[in-house]
Formats: C-alpha cells, structure tokens, sequence
C-alpha cells in the first residue's frame, strides 16, 4: 500500500517535533540535515526509478533516522526507531512498512551495514553533504557538536585531517552514489588537501 499521505503526516509531524525539542546545540544533526537526507533519498531513488511504495520507504525513514537525537546523542538509532515505530503504529501503518523503515533506520548506524537497496539509498543520502559546496561550512557545524556532546576537541590541523581520511575511506555504496557523487566528492577533497597543505605551511613558517 503505497499512502502518500503518511509521507506527508510524517514529515509534518518531525517537522513540529523538531520544532518543539530541538536544542540549538544540535548545529548539525537538525532539520536543515534531516531535510537533505529526505531530498536525497528521493533523488537516488527517483534516479534507479523506485516505485511509490519504496519511495515512501525512504522518505519516512529519512524524517525518522535521526529524531534519536533530541533525546539521546549517543545510540541515537535505537531511540530513533522508537519514534518511529510508536508513530507509525498510531497511524495504523501496515507491519511490512514499518519493519523497512525501521531497517533503512538500522542500515545508517556506524559502520554502515545495509542489505538492499533501500538501505544501501538511505545509507548514501545520509552523507549526501560530502557532495556539497558547503561541506567545510557543514563540518564545522559537525565539530562544535561534538564538542558540546562527545567532549571531543580538535584543532584545525587535526580536525582537517580526520575529516579528509573519513571522506577517503568513505563509499558510496548505489551506482548513483560511485558516478554521480564521488565526482563531487572528490572537489572537496581537493579542498581538504589544500588546506591541510595550508595549515602546515603556516605553522612551519
């Protein structure tokens, strides 16, 4: 059963809950990120022609797969399929939905372990901004959250430097994601690069 219209409740509903709830501490898992993950899961998807169905899959997983977050920071996932799950059996969603979305969820924990091709769609939407000209601008968003969170502390030399060896090792893992993405991808690692050959030249001098 395809219900369009619970994509739409869905995202209504995360979209006031963020509202609610969200700290402005959580610079860079918000609704601005959300709202990439659910754009992008639609443009992979549309783009390897998906029906409705698993269209709406993917969106509602993406509304869902980080709430987690206004909650718990660490095991995020887990509270974010509560949610999930809780919702969904409100609005009467049939088990064979909720059990996909509920596994698109699971598919982006760290590492990324997913079985089809709806998570494997998921999995590259959720680092959709590795494509983007904002990475940088993204990143450091990333870098004060987890600052505030983790009790994680990185100087610009060493911040620049794992944020180039988690892109280098990183994979997309749908045909659209290897050609279409990596490309991308690839400009900010350039970027990186240079900045990290800036940084050493400046503290060497």
């Amino acid at each position: 059963m395809e219900r369009p219209e619970l994509t739409d409740k869905v995202a209504d509903y995360m979209i006031r809950l963020m509202g609610e709830l969200l700290p402005s501490t959580l610079c860079f898992h918000n609704l601005s990120h959300t709202i990439d993950v659910v754009f992008a899961v639609s443009k992979i998807g549309k783009h390897l022609t998906l029906d409705e169905s698993e269209l709406n899959v993917l969106k509602i997983a993406a509304w869902f797969h980080d709430s987690g977050y206004l909650y718990e920071y660490k095991k995020h996932e887990d509270i974010s399929k509560i949610i999930a799950n809780t919702y969904l059996v409100q609005q009467f969603a049939e088990k064979d939905l909720i059990d996909d979305v509920l596994a698109c969820i699971t598919a982006t924990k760290m590492p990324q372990s997913p079985q089809n091709i709806l998570q494997e769609i998921i999995c590259d939407a959720d680092f959709f901004h590795f494509t983007l000209k904002e990475y940088q601008r993204k990143t450091q968003q990333l870098r004060k959250e987890w600052e505030i969170y983790l009790q994680k502390s990185y100087n610009d030399t060493e911040w620049n430097h794992f944020n180039l060896a988690m892109l280098q090792d990183h994979q997309y893992f749908t045909v659209y994601g290897k050609s279409v993405w990596q490309p991308l991808k690839m400009e900010n690692i350039s970027l990186l690069k240079s900045s990290a050959f800036d940084l050493n030249y400046n503290l060497n001098q």
